[in-house]
């Protein structure tokens, strides 16, 4: 291998923005592992197939990859049109079980960059919810939490909040211990194969109130090169931090600019109306960190 040729793993590699992210990777020379549920003809240099859903799979995948990786990419997602199960197997448990195993997996200097989404916002204001689904470390105790939550909330938002909140709780560990940096990328609506799914259960007003306000949906390509520069090494001194990619619609919404969406809408998008209140907030003290476990 090239001295200057990195290994990365790319998790959800199939289409989308996990497709280019590894794509991207390997046209530039480096080594990628591309995985995802099916088999795929995205570039890379290997392919492997894993079921999140399925702590076995992923625990097999893990053994037989080996370690000196420079980086964990972990797109993979399923849209809130998918079951209740799924959604937060896939997007949260399954983040979490791949993130954790690799940790040991992979060289220091190294980096995790977990694709979250704008459909998180108000996490900051759910974090006594979520501390009881970051306790939960296995599907049946995922289910078990969910089963008492409301039924009203967005299940698609508290998959993506709690992998925000996995994510910085767990920077600080993965740093001191492994070296490793652990980040969130948050797009807003991106031109997908899932974007009909993402109408269908948001609402399509909702997606027409964002691209009305910011001209147009994103792409791959607004969003690709913030993973990749997050897992690289010119982003050494950042940890911790979720970085929206929608043309700044939800930093102005917080804000207070005067953009138009319906109190309806930003429920569906996993917002509430302490948004206009948002600086306000303060941090409460917090419990031991419930996300960290010795690997």
């Amino acid at each position: 291998m090239d001295a200057a040729q990195r290994k990365i793993v790319v998790v959800g590699a199939g289409s989308g923005i996990g497709a280019a992210t590894a794509a991207h990777f390997f046209e530039r020379g480096d080594h990628v592992l591309a995985v995802d549920l099916r088999a795929s003809e995205t570039p890379a240099s290997q392919h492997l197939r894993c079921d999140l859903r399925d702590a076995g799979e992923i625990a097999a995948l893990l053994d037989r990859i080996g370690g000196g990786w420079d980086a964990l990419a972990h797109v993979a997602g399923v849209p809130g049109t998918a079951s209740t199960e799924d959604v937060l197997g896939v997007n949260y448990l399954g983040m979490r079980l791949m993130t954790e195993g690799m940790l040991p997996r992979l060289r220091r200097g190294g980096s995790v960059v977990a694709v979250a989404s704008t459909a998180a916002v108000g996490w900051q204001l759910r974090t006594d919810v979520l501390d009881g689904l970051l306790a939960a470390r296995d599907a049946a105790a995922v289910q078990t939490w969910q089963a008492v939550q409301d039924p009203a909330y967005p299940v698609y938002s508290t998959s993506k909040q709690a992998v925000i909140l996995y994510a910085k709780r767990l920077s600080g560990p993965a740093w001191s211990r492994y070296g490793v940096r652990v980040n969130t990328v948050s797009p807003g609506p991106v031109q997908t194969p899932i974007l009909a799914d993402f109408e269908q259960s948001m609402g399509a007003d909702v997606l027409d109130a964002v691209r009305s306000a910011v001209g147009r949906h994103g792409t791959v390509d607004d969003v690709v090169p913030l993973i990749s520069f997050l897992a690289s090494p010119e982003a050494r001194w950042i940890n911790g931090q979720d970085i929206q990619a929608d043309a700044g619609y939800l930093a102005g919404l917080l804000a207070g600019v005067p953009i138009q969406v319906w109190s309806h809408s930003l429920r569906k998008l996993g917002a509430t109306l302490y948004c206009k209140n948002y600086s306000k907030v303060v941090q409460r003290r917090r419990p031991p960190n419930p996300c960290w476990s010795q690997p």
